[in-house]
């Protein structure tokens, strides 16, 4: 679907059998009868996606910022929550984690608590409760996405159409007509869409489908750390300017794990997803 400057949208098919473009791509495009093509992609600011051994998985261009949605029930994983901030830093976007379902005290005070180290670093979290949001809670959400283009993001079950219908009333309506005119059946969990949730088109939401594997293979093992800034604050002080953080004698990130008489260090599982996830990049064939 394209976006025509008067606001309405229609169906544009790509040159070529394979198409390149992806939500929030600006295109040139020409009109054939009552569909269009697309004739160019404009250059982007910049790129999200995620790749594994199998295919290479765009979720969008263009973004300001990402919400990393994830919910006290059911459990989310801290290894897939890293993953996703890692290729948000990559691409030079600014990452916000909310945490849903504040209404679940115990839960919810425990996944609370397994979010302190990336409080520690800076990254803006969200205490959430959405389907019991009032307006004050809304206009509170509609401030952090006010002007910006932001990709939820987040697994199954945490909550995105939700947040989506809350500041969008009627979008899965809207969706649901948008998958009748392309013949790919129902949405929510197969699509990427555009929400505009402002009069004036300022303000836009991009709904993504949830997801259970998020690939790195895009990322050098060289470059791992300094997209963690846990571990990226600590590196410039190892003895070796090549340094893995593994095993080398004078590595500062392991001097800084946390530990007794360093409570407020390097978070063990922090250390422990940077280790599996650098044997996982190790291990591939690069060219």
């Amino acid at each position: 679907m394209v976006e025509k400057s008067d606001g309405d949208r229609l169906i544009c098919h790509s040159r070529g059998k394979k198409s390149l473009g992806v939500v929030g791509d600006r295109v040139l495009w020409q009109a054939t009868g009552d569909e269009g093509t697309i004739e160019k992609i404009e250059a982007r600011r910049n790129l999200f996606f995620r790749q594994d051994d199998m295919r290479t998985k765009s979720f969008a261009s263009n973004l300001d910022q990402i919400l990393i949605l994830i919910a006290a029930e059911p459990a989310f994983s801290s290894s897939q929550l890293s993953r996703a901030l890692i290729a948000a830093e990559a691409a030079g976007i600014t990452p916000v984690i909310a945490l849903n379902k504040s209404d679940l005290a115990q839960p919810f005070s425990q996944a609370w608590d397994w979010l302190e180290p990336y409080r520690r670093m800076n990254y803006q979290v969200l205490r959430l409760t959405l389907r019991l949001t009032g307006e004050a809670e809304r206009s509170a959400l509609l401030n952090i996405f006010d002007g910006k283009t932001t990709l939820v993001l987040g697994p199954s079950g945490s909550g995105k159409s939700t947040l989506i219908n809350l500041l969008k009333p009627g979008a899965l309506a809207q969706t649901g007509e948008i998958s009748q005119a392309l013949n790919s059946g129902k949405h929510t969990t197969t699509r990427t869409t555009w929400y505009w949730v402002d009069d004036q088109h300022t303000t836009a939401l991009i709904d993504s489908p949830g997801f259970q594997e998020f690939g790195l293979n895009h990322i050098e093992p060289a470059k791992l750390a300094r997209y963690m800034p846990d571990l990226q604050s600590h590196a410039s002080d190892c003895k070796f300017y090549n340094c893995s953080h593994l095993h080398e004698p004078g590595c500062s990130v392991i001097s800084a794990l946390e530990s007794s008489p360093n409570p407020g260090g390097i978070s063990i599982n922090r250390y422990k997803i940077y280790s599996e996830l650098h044997a996982e990049l190790s291990g591939l064939s690069r060219y």
